[in-house]
């Protein structure tokens, strides 16, 4: 019998979200991570890059893309399962993507189901993490569609990105994620960006 299965990231997406809305509209709570790293010193911030949107992006001037996982991996799949959310978000390359364990710091990485404590268990990793990991996804392309837009003077909506490119096509004007960076660093955190619909996860 051959089981070799293939799944795309759509496919992976629409199958997580089937099982975990519920809990996911139930217990996920913006938690204003991104404000939370700003306000820390330089020197007791989780980590240094030359782009943190938030507590779980870094992208650095390489295009590398590292995912700060705040989950224990115990065969919940979150050292693919969460990264794969920001990447879907961000509209990244899946090999940029670099994954990494969270520090103990759970004033950033709390478990949302758990209130105030940071942890792995129950099975609710992927439940409590969906919105919030999408929720940076985003917001990191949002800053770098927006550090776009102002190096090309055109609108941020006629910008698109993929797989890690970030384009005008109209003006032909072309960049990766890498040579956005400082220039987005210094813009100012959106409140609130939109999510993919479904529909339109690859």
């Amino acid at each position: 019998m051959n089981t070799n299965l293939k799944m795309t990231r759509r496919d992976f997406l629409k199958v997580d979200a089937s099982l975990g809305l519920g809990l996911i509209l139930a217990f996920y709570m913006p938690t204003g991570l991104s404000k939370a790293v700003r306000s820390l010193s330089p020197e007791s911030r989780p980590f240094n890059s030359s782009f943190e949107p938030n507590a779980f992006i870094r992208i650095a001037t390489d295009n590398s893309i590292t995912v700060i996982v705040k989950h224990l991996e115990m065969g919940q799949g979150v050292s693919t399962g969460l990264p794969t959310l920001i990447a879907e978000e961000l509209d990244a390359d899946w090999n940029q993507i670099n994954v990494e364990a969270a520090p103990a710091k759970a004033r950033l990485y709390r478990n949302l189901i758990w209130g105030s404590l940071q942890g792995t268990g129950a099975s609710n990793s992927m439940a409590n993490s969906f919105n919030q990991m999408r929720q940076a996804g985003a917001t990191a392309r949002a800053m770098l569609v927006s550090a776009a837009a102002e190096r090309w003077n055109v609108p941020a909506s006629e910008i698109t990105v993929s797989k890690g490119v970030v384009q005008h096509h109209g003006n032909k004007f072309k960049a990766s994620f890498g040579e956005l960076v400082e220039a987005a660093s210094q813009l100012t955190i959106p409140e609130n960006v939109t999510l993919k619909e479904s529909k339109d996860f690859e």
